[in-house]
């Protein structure tokens, strides 16, 4: 009686899916960030070294 429900919940793998997008979706998320977090310093960096060359 109450065992086939849970063998019912246990074979459906839908949810687990949508999870496993979910977690892709956060990783991917987290490295873009960090990508552009990196190229926007170097880039703010570069500028300030060209700034500072017309100062000399």
């Amino acid at each position: 009686m109450f065992i086939k429900p849970v063998k019912k919940l246990k074979s459906d793998v839908r949810g687990a899916s949508a999870v496993e997008y979910g977690l892709l979706m956060g990783l991917m998320t987290i490295l873009l960030i960090t990508a552009l977090t990196t190229v926007g310093t170097k880039t703010s960096d570069h500028f300030n070294e060209v700034e500072n060359g017309f100062d000399a």
